[in-house]
């Protein structure tokens, strides 16, 4: 028998197998993870971090020709996770809203993510002696928060409704918004700080206008698409489609061209599709479609946190972990810290404190900003770096929720 064009006959089916065979675990182990995250008390994220390591830790016993098949596999699924997550961080949001609640929460806002920017960038750049570059990828994760993390302890309390809760969920949006424009600047301009120190000021200044003004013009583009062209093709589509999951596909689709435009103009794809999700946010229509997207969402977010454990050394968790536990301990306290102090102005003491406890976690947002930093410019994020942050996420992530339990009083 002849071999068919561009099939070879050596091919090896063992490594296509497992690779299937993975996947399959990773979908059936997902509802038992998240059960087994609720009933510790602990959020899910973190028990797809911890999935992630014993699963690469599994596969560095693999061959060399199994290895690069299973990175790439679940790198793809990783992105489109990244993709999911923030495109539904955006849907949730308003811009409206978001806009109404800068009056009341403005000052929370400037001062925690101006402070913990700034106490992360000295950390690494002075405690740690990173370079300038890498100093700015952790002051930018250190800028973001973690809502679900702190939200579900709230919710659980029945206090998510209270004056406090809602502060907290306008703060941490707010939050992660501004993370997400920080990691476009700093994806924008990090091949300039990286390309050496003759004339480096003057380079990274003119990188730095030319990115602001690719992303006013990006920013610009999803306003109007969000007022004048959204709602047309929305109710285009709704007419077009037979079933609700068309629907969703549709927007699904429009989100995703949104992202590569992002993705084009030198920003990363999860910034496109976090702003697609805002533009798609003030239609009602739209916004209903987040019930058939929750299953594309449970679907492939898993595989970002189980990516990102699967790609740390567990023998770098080690060799790194005085500068994990310095890490987690300035994010800590920095968050705290800069939180509560300009609360303290319009708050008591203990609703101050559970405040900033409340915006300790980094979990999403700031796995985004390393991971996408890692992937265009790895000399920004090494093997130490990686793992101190993913130490970050899961001590501040861990040690929030239980601060919380303990010092929320719910409503009797």
């Amino acid at each position: 028998m002849t071999e068919p064009a561009g099939i070879p006959l050596d091919f090896e089916p063992t490594s296509g197998g497992l690779l299937l065979v993975s996947l399959g675990a990773v979908l059936a182990l997902g509802p038992l993870t998240k059960q087994l995250c609720r009933r510790l008390g602990m959020p899910v994220s973190v028990g797809f971090i911890v999935f992630g390591l014993i699963l690469g830790a599994a596969l560095r016993f693999l061959d060399g020709q199994a290895a690069p098949l299973f990175d790439d596999t679940f790198s793809v699924l990783a992105q489109l996770g990244v993709v999911a997550l923030l495109f539904r961080v955006g849907l949730r949001s308003h811009t409206s809203a978001l806009i109404d609640k800068l009056p009341d929460a403005s000052l929370i806002w400037i001062v925690n993510v101006a402070g913990t920017f700034a106490a992360g960038f000295a950390v690494a750049r002075f405690g740690l002696d990173w370079s300038a570059p890498t100093a700015l990828v952790v002051g930018t994760a250190f800028s973001a928060t973690s809502l679900a993390v702190s939200m579900a302890v709230w919710d659980e309390l029945g206090l998510a409704g209270s004056d406090t809760g809602e502060t907290l969920l306008d703060i941490a949006e707010l939050d992660d918004l501004s993370a997400a424009v920080l990691l476009a600047v700093l994806l924008g301009t990090l091949p300039a700080l990286l390309g050496g120190s003759s004339g480096l000021l003057l380079q990274a200044g003119t990188s730095l206008a030319i990115v602001l003004a690719k992303l006013a013009a990006f920013i610009g583009g999803c306003y109007l698409f969000a007022h004048f062209l959204e709602h047309r093709f929305t109710r285009f589509n709704r007419r077009m489609s037979d079933t609700p999951a068309s629907l969703t596909i549709s927007i699904l689709g429009g989100g995703l061209a949104i992202a590569a435009v992002a993705g084009e103009l030198g920003f990363s794809v999860a910034i496109g599709a976090l702003f697609a999700g805002l533009a798609f946010s003030r239609d009602p229509e739209a916004v209903r479609t987040d019930g058939g997207f929750t299953y594309l969402y449970e679907f492939l977010t898993p595989f970002f946190f189980i990516h990102i454990g699967m790609q740390v050394e567990p023998a770098s968790i080690l060799a790194s972990l005085d500068v994990g536990i310095l890490l987690f301990l300035a994010a800590a306290v920095s968050k705290l810290v800069f939180t509560m102090a300009p609360a303290l102005l319009t708050m008591n003491r203990g609703d101050a404190f559970n405040l900033g406890v409340s915006m300790m976690p980094r979990a999403e947002i700031a796995l985004v900003v390393v991971y996408e930093c890692r992937a265009v410019a790895p000399a920004t994020v090494s093997a130490e770096v990686f793992a101190g942050m993913v130490m970050v996420t899961l001590g501040t992530s861990i040690l929030a929720p239980l601060i919380l339990r303990r010092s929320l009083v719910p409503p009797r």
